[in-house]
């Protein structure tokens, strides 16, 4: 295989069959992928987009690796893997929940409004938080493939049990204490792309020397910090580092967590701690970067679907006092999906539809849902964005912008 083929299809269903698969393979170009199987037994769905692309950008010599590591688990090769020896492999893969709805806005890109096939490719995870969700993978000798809903029904394991066992796994690979640079501040000693993810085994940092409840920051999927809710030196070193490490290509989240009764929640200090300033500044950054990502993918799906509708942007202030804000802006004449934010300001335009001569009335967000939540309809997206129409009226505005001042 030294060179692609221009009929990846036709590639991929030779490769399946070279493999022993002992099922028919059919092309479905409608959806781009193969059907694996026929009913009344198991039937398989290998989605071609991605390892296509893949395979097009891969060297010469890397181009079957390529291929196993996009098809294996949905062979057969004349009977299903045993499920022990399936789970042994299984671990969890922690994301942003904001990033599963980004996932599943470019499935509806490429697939069309077709729910069934969209469901087909989106990965069954389990939600943690208002944050954070889990999925799953099935670690392979060079690298860590991700188990969609195809390959838990070939296998004939419940998402449930897959989970538990993949806790479990991870759990008795993360023997190593974690490192302790200073007093009441400890830093994930694996840096095997699951640091991150081990927030999944909760019992893991309940025996940690912190002051107060453990509290964590895990900026990349590489490395976590760990330290107490009631230690600002603690707070503000893992504050730091957690900031430093934004910068890395592939950033996770800079929401700080807190562990009570044993499962983690989105953490904030009072106003008047120390620390309020940077961790809101810190959560804000990882909010920010999940609006960009989502209003890439949405304005490619609107234009594909020929919607002209304007895709807001979050912007974040800084108040004379010192606190930071965000705010988006509502335009009259402009339909939108706007970021939900601190506060909204109504914008209506001058006559030559410029800036000058227009005006702009400002109030919270939550007002503007209570005052004319008619026009904003929620989009369903996470983060969430709402779909406003018209315009508020004259004396809506005047009492918004009174009632509703940061």
């Amino acid at each position: 295989m030294e060179s692609p083929s221009p009929d990846f299809a036709q590639v991929a269903v030779e490769y399946v069959k070279s493999q022993g698969e002992p099922r028919p393979v059919a092309i479905d170009a409608a959806r781009d992928r193969l059907v694996v199987g026929q009913p009344p037994g198991p039937v398989n769905f290998l989605f071609l987009g991605h390892a296509r692309k893949e395979l097009l950008e891969a060297p010469p010599g890397e181009r079957e690796r390529v291929l196993a590591r996009r098809f294996w688990s949905s062979i057969s090769a004349g009977g299903t893997p045993e499920p022990k020896r399936v789970l042994k492999g299984i671990l969890p893969r922690l994301r942003d929940r904001a990033w599963f709805s980004a996932v599943r806005r470019q499935a509806e890109l490429e697939l069309g409004a077709d729910e069934t096939a969209i469901d087909e490719v989106m990965l069954p995870h389990k939600t943690l938080n208002a944050e954070l969700a889990v999925h799953l993978a099935y670690e392979l000798p060079t690298s860590v493939m991700e188990i969609g809903p195809d390959r838990l029904e070939a296998w004939g394991v419940p998402f449930d049990a897959a989970y538990l066992q993949a806790q479990a796994n991870l759990k008795a690979r993360s023997t190593r204490p974690f490192d302790s640079p200073a007093p009441g501040l400890y830093v994930s000693p694996y840096h095997d792309g699951l640091d991150a993810s081990r927030m999944v085994v909760p019992e893991l940092f309940e025996g940690l020397e912190v002051k107060g409840k453990p509290v964590v920051l895990a900026p990349t999927h590489d490395i976590l910090f760990v330290t107490g809710d009631e230690d600002v030196e603690g707070l503000t070193q893992a504050a730091a580092w957690a900031e430093e490490a934004l910068l890395e290509p592939r950033a996770h989240s800079a929401v700080a967590f807190r562990l009570e009764g044993g499962s983690w929640s989105p953490w904030m200090p009072e106003k008047a701690h120390p620390m309020y300033g940077k961790l809101k500044v810190l959560a804000l950054q990882t909010l920010a970067s999940a609006y960009a990502r989502q209003k890439e993918v949405l304005e490619s799906l609107l234009e594909a679907n020929g919607h002209e509708l304007y895709v807001g942007t979050l912007r974040a202030f800084r108040s004379p006092s010192g606190e930071v804000f965000t705010a988006c802006a509502w335009t009259e004449g402009v339909e939108a999906l706007l970021p939900r934010t601190d506060r909204i300001d109504f914008v209506r335009l001058g006559p030559d539809g410029s800036a000058a001569g227009g005006k702009v009335w400002s109030t919270t967000f939550e007002l503007a849902l209570q005052t004319v939540g008619a026009l904003m309809e929620a989009s369903g997206d996470l983060p969430q964005r709402y779909r406003v129409r018209g315009f508020p009226e004259p004396e809506q505005l005047e009492a918004m912008a009174q009632a509703g001042k940061l």
